[in-house]
């Protein structure tokens, strides 16, 4: 049997995580062992609820159930799903922007807002996510733009994020150290790296990892998939709309 597992009274901890992810975790071990780093990617734990655990992929939306002892109780058939073709890398089709043609307010806000260590270590990734994917979104306006995990007291060694703190949807951009991206950190460096993103989605945020051989990839196929990663995203604060009867009614109210 699987201890019960609450929501976290404070900050979410690592101890809380591997108990909420315990049984899927399991699971997966047993049945999908050379999958599980995909599919826990897009894995959200939904609650411990009547001796049930609820798991939801973050893109189908699909769920996987289990027991309190672990066993398993439904499955959806895209639950585990991991494999989106709108996420595969593309082939280059054309090079970044030069450094020279770099829009003035990219190299101004790198300059005010990175140290000078992360800018000489994420400074190239930086200028082109911000000049090819995100600046044409927000007009090169990157004054909300904030450096840093978006919950507070929490630092990722190697790891660099960003976030618009005014946006509309819950979104934050992972630029992860080459550490991560050659798995030469440690397995114990490694699972933090991984538990902060699901904390993240934990609290319902969408997280895009930002590959430098992504930037340097097809623009145009980038920014699409930045649109639709912005559309699955949480909203920031809730958002009510008027069913059709509830419009009637108002509408009466006001005669």
């Amino acid at each position: 049997m699987y201890p019960k597992v609450n929501s976290p009274k404070k900050d979410v901890s690592k101890e809380w995580l591997d108990q909420a992810f315990a049984p899927l975790q399991d699971y997966l071990n047993r049945r999908h062992q050379e999958d599980v780093n995909r599919i826990m990617v897009f894995m959200m734990f939904m609650g411990n609820n009547d001796d049930k655990f609820y798991y939801k992929n973050s893109i189908t939306r699909s769920y996987i159930v289990f027991d309190q002892s672990g066993q398993l109780v439904s499955l959806a058939d895209d639950a585990l799903e991991y494999r989106f073709e709108w996420l595969e890398r593309p082939r280059r089709k054309s090079p970044p922007t030069k450094p020279e043609h770099t829009h003035p307010n990219v190299y101004r806000w790198i300059e005010k807002k990175l140290s000078k260590k992360d800018a000489l270590k994420y400074g190239e990734e930086l200028r082109l996510f911000l000049q090819e994917i995100w600046g044409p979104m927000c007009n090169y306006d990157f004054s909300d733009l904030v450096v840093g995990y978006p919950f507070r007291g929490r630092r990722t060694p190697n790891c660099l994020y960003l976030y618009p703190s005014k946006h509309e949807k819950l979104i934050a951009f992972q630029f992860p150290g080459d550490e991560f991206v050659e798995r030469s950190c440690g397995m114990r460096k490694y699972n933090d790296y991984r538990m902060t993103e699901q904390e993240l989605r934990l609290e319902g945020w969408q997280i895009e990892v930002i590959w430098r051989e992504y930037l340097e990839s097809d623009v145009a196929y980038l920014v699409n998939n930045l649109v639709q990663f912005i559309e699955l995203a949480d909203w920031r604060d809730p958002v009510f709309v008027l069913t059709p009867a509830a419009r009637e009614l108002v509408e009466r109210s006001g005669e």
